[in-house]
């Protein structure tokens, strides 16, 4: 379980720093972890583009350029390699048509910065093929990272569920929901929304007794160590019962409408 301390409702500014700063080592040996296929970048780089150069490229209302099909699936196989594999949703949006996808996604824009309204914004997104609110937040979310957040199990969970896994619809109103919690979240420490999401992210992944700078500990006493027998064998070793356990979200059916 989750200790109470690091719930979203209780999370001090301070702790927040604190797991904040941690994704990135945890990202990095996430993606270690997770082989490539030559020519395919790495779970980092993908990272990096989706935190820092997609956010430059399409941030405020007159970004560097507006968003084109290849941005699309390179946040999309972000997605994939941050989160849960769906093998169908690259080929879905892959399919859509480049200059519709250019047009859809600037249309949806225009209306959103004319009215920030973010339910709004994903149900333009959506009309996409393989689109659903999941990854339309995403494509929202790296055009206003301050205020949108990108709807991930891990943050729904956190945010949410009081940090437990649970069945996901991906639907409109999972997102409301999810929205109005970052949101309460981003007024009381003063945070942004796209630092939610990270910090979510560790909490649900990392090892939650360990989060936050533990005091290292001592070695057990000479007594309590495992002893070798005068047959040789060694003596059996105690089961650790304290501590904590990783919390990995239960693998989920996959959508049939084969968007999230």
């Amino acid at each position: 379980m989750v200790q109470s301390a690091l719930l979203c409702e209780n999370i001090s500014a301070d702790q927040f720093g604190l797991l904040l700063n941690k994704y990135e080592g945890l990202l990095e040996s996430t993606s270690s972890a997770k082989p490539t296929k030559p020519g395919q970048k790495t779970l980092a780089e993908l990272d990096e583009f989706r935190y820092e150069t997609a956010v430059k490229l399409f941030r405020s209302e007159k970004p560097q350029h507006a968003m084109q099909h290849d941005d699309v699936k390179s946040l999309v196989e972000w997605k994939l390699r941050h989160g849960k594999f769906r093998p169908t949703l690259m080929k879905l949006v892959t399919s859509n048509d480049e200059d519709v996808v250019a047009e859809t996604i600037a249309g949806a824009m225009s209306a959103y910065w004319k009215a920030p309204d973010a339910s709004k914004a994903l149900d333009g997104i959506a009309r996409l093929k393989g689109i659903g609110p999941a990854t339309a937040s995403l494509l929202l979310s790296v055009h206003d990272p301050d205020r949108v957040i990108f709807f991930s199990d891990e943050a729904y969970y956190w945010l949410c569920h009081d940090a437990k896994p649970c069945p996901l619809k991906y639907n409109a109103k999972e997102y409301r929901d999810l929205d109005s919690s970052a949101q309460k979240l981003v007024e009381r420490l003063g945070v942004n929304a796209t630092d939610i999401e990270r910090v979510a992210f560790v909490v649900m992944r990392k090892n939650h007794d360990d989060a936050i700078s533990p005091r290292p500990e001592s070695p057990p006493p000479v007594s309590q160590r495992r002893r070798t027998t005068a047959s040789g064998e060694r003596g059996q070793k105690r089961k650790f019962q304290g501590g904590s356990k990783d919390i990995t979200p239960p693998r989920l059916r996959r959508s049939q409408r084969g968007k999230t």
